[in-house]
C-alpha cells in the first residue's frame, strides 16, 4: 500500500457475540465514569465501534498490541491526523482498562503505545498586531456589516471579547445578559460558568470571573448590553449546531471571513488564536501564571491551589487586566467614548489595587525624572499624582475617587516615598496595603 496516499478501508461488521461483548464494555464504561458530557458518550462510543468492526469482532482477551498498532496505521492511511489517531487511541486504552477492572480482558493491549511521529508544526497560533488591525479593519467593524452566519451582533463583538479576555468561543456564544455584572467599587465583569440550562464548560476551572478591559468600555460594549431586552442571551442572533454548541457554526463563519475578507491564509490562526494572542500579552506584561491562569480557567499544577476559595479574588484580576496591553493594536476607530491615553501602558509596576483603582509606579524615564509621583489608573484613566502634596501631575479622575486616592496617600505617604526611591535604584516595588 502506497502510504503516501490516503485509503478508506471498508471492514466486515462484528459478529453477534463480540457486539454483544463490546456492548457490555461501553455498558460497564458509562456506569464507572458518570457524569459524561452527551458529546464525550458519543465519541466513545463511535471509536469502540470503529475498532470493533475494524478487527472484524475480536474477542475482547484476544486482542494484542499488534492488533492496535494496525489500526492505528488503519487510521492514519484514512488521512486522520496524528493528534485525533492519539486521542482515539486514548479512548480504547480508557476502555480497555475498564475491560480489564471487569475481568473481560487479562491486560491492556493499548498500555504505554506510543506513536512515532515527525515533529509537527503548532496547530494554533496567536496573532499579530498586524493580523489584529487587518480584521479590525475589514467590513464586519468598519462597514457596519452584520452577517447573519456569523451571529449578527455577535461577528462585532465575540472577536473583541475573545481578545480581551481569553475566553473560548463557545464561553463567550453561551453568555446571558445577566452573565456581564458589576463588582461593587471594581467594575464590570464576565461571569464564566454552566449554571444556565443550556451552558457546558471544558473542565471546573473554567468557572471564572474575568474584568472587562478598559478598551471594551471605550468600544462601547456596556452601552450594547444596556440596549438588549430581556435577561436571555448576550447574542441571540447565534444558532446553535447539532451539537448544541452555539459558537459551533460561528467559529466556521469566523475562519472563512479571515480567510476570504481579511486575507490572513495562514490556516493555524483561527478563532482559538485570540487565546494564545491573550496568553502571549500576559506574559509579556509580566503577569504572574497563577493569575492569567485564573483569567483563561487553565488547570493549575500546583497543590497550594487547591486551598482557599473556589474563585480567584476580584481585585487582583482587575489590576492584572489594568495591565493587559498588546503593544501595536489600533482600533481607535471602533471607540464610543474618548478614552484617555496612558503614557506607561504595560511599563506599569502596580503596587496596591482598592475600589476599582489600580495603583502603580512608572519605571523612571531618565536620571532627571520628576519628583517622585504614583499612578492612579481607573477605567481606562492613568492619572499622576504627587507623593509629597498630592497635586496632580496629569489626568483627571472624578471627584469620588479622587478623594480615595488622596486618602490613600496620606496614610502611606512615607511608604510611597521610600517605595520610590527604592524602585529607582532596583527596579523593584513592594506592595502596599490597600484602602479599606
Amino acid at each position: 500500500m502506497n502510504m503516501g496516499q490516503c485509503h478508506v478501508i471498508e471492514q466486515a461488521p462484528a459478529a453477534t457475540a463480540a457486539t454483544d461483548a463490546y456492548a457490555l464494555l461501553f455498558e460497564l464504561w458509562q456506569r464507572s465514569s458518570p457524569g459524561r458530557r452527551a458529546a464525550t458518550v458519543a465519541k466513545y462510543r463511535k471509536v469502540l465501534d470503529a475498532f470493533a468492526a475494524f478487527t472484524g469482532g475480536m474477542p475482547l482477551a484476544d486482542v494484542r498490541r499488534r492488533n492496535l498498532l494496525a489500526f492505528r496505521d488503519h487510521l492514519l492511511a484514512s488521512c486522520q491526523s496524528p493528534a485525533t489517531v492519539r486521542h482515539k487511541l486514548g479512548i480504547i486504552r480508557t476502555l480497555f482498562g475498564t475491560a480489564v477492572d471487569h475481568e473481560l480482558a487479562a491486560s491492556n493491549p493499548a498500555a504505554e503505545l506510543r506513536m512515532q511521529e515527525a515533529v509537527r508544526r503548532k496547530a494554533r497560533i496567536a496573532f499579530t498586531a498586524d493580523d489584529l488591525n487587518r480584521l479590525f479593519r475589514a467590513e464586519i467593524h468598519i462597514a457596519g456589516r452584520r452577517p447573519k452566519g456569523g451571529g449578527r451582533e455577535a461577528a462585532f463583538w465575540l472577536p473583541l471579547l475573545a481578545l480581551f479576555t481569553g475566553a473560548r468561543v463557545e464561553e463567550l456564544a453561551q453568555l446571558l445578559v445577566s452573565d456581564v455584572r458589576r463588582a461593587k467599587g471594581l467594575g464590570h465583569y464576565l461571569h464564566i460558568s454552566d449554571d444556565a440550562g443550556h451552558a457546558q464548560l471544558k473542565n471546573p476551572a473554567s468557572r471564572r470571573r474575568i474584568p472587562l478591559h478598559a478598551t471594551l468600555l471605550d468600544c462601547g460594549f456596556l452601552d450594547y448590553v444596556a440596549g438588549l431586552q430581556g435577561a436571555g442571551l448576550l447574542f441571540p442572533d447565534l444558532r446553535a449546531n447539532p451539537r448544541g454548541k452555539l459558537g459551533g457554526y460561528f467559529s466556521t463563519f469566523f475562519s472563512g471571513y479571515l480567510r476570504r475578507k481579511v486575507g490572513i491564509g495562514d490556516g493555524r490562526k483561527v478563532f482559538h488564536s485570540f487565546r494564545h494572542t491573550f496568553k502571549d500579552a500576559c506574559r509579556a506584561v509580566g503577569m504572574e501564571e497563577e493569575v492569567h491562569d485564573a483569567l483563561t480557567g487553565h488547570v493549575a499544577p500546583r497543590a497550594s491551589r487547591r486551598y482557599g476559595n473556589e474563585q480567584y479574588p476580584l481585585e487582583p484580576l482587575f489590576e492584572a487586566i489594568a495591565r493587559f496591553d498588546i503593544p501595536g493594536l489600533d482600533i481607535g476607530h471602533l471607540y464610543t467614548r474618548v478614552p484617555a491615553r496612558p503614557r506607561y501602558g504595560a511599563a506599569l509596576r502596580p503596587v496596591s489595587a482598592y475600589y476599582g483603582i489600580v495603583i502603580a509606579f512608572a519605571p523612571p524615564r531618565s536620571r532627571q525624572d520628576s519628583a517622585p509621583f504614583v499612578l492612579a489608573i481607573w477605567q481606562g484613566l492613568e492619572v499622576g499624582f504627587d507623593i509629597a502634596s498630592n497635586e496632580l501631575f496629569f489626568g483627571e479622575l472624578p471627584r469620588n475617587k479622587r478623594v480615595l486616592v488622596d486618602a490613600w496617600i496620606e496614610i502611606h505617604r512615607e511608604e510611597l516615598m521610600a517605595n520610590w526611591y527604592l524602585g529607582r535604584q532596583t527596579g523593584e516595588y513592594f506592595r502596599v496595603e490597600p484602602l479599606r
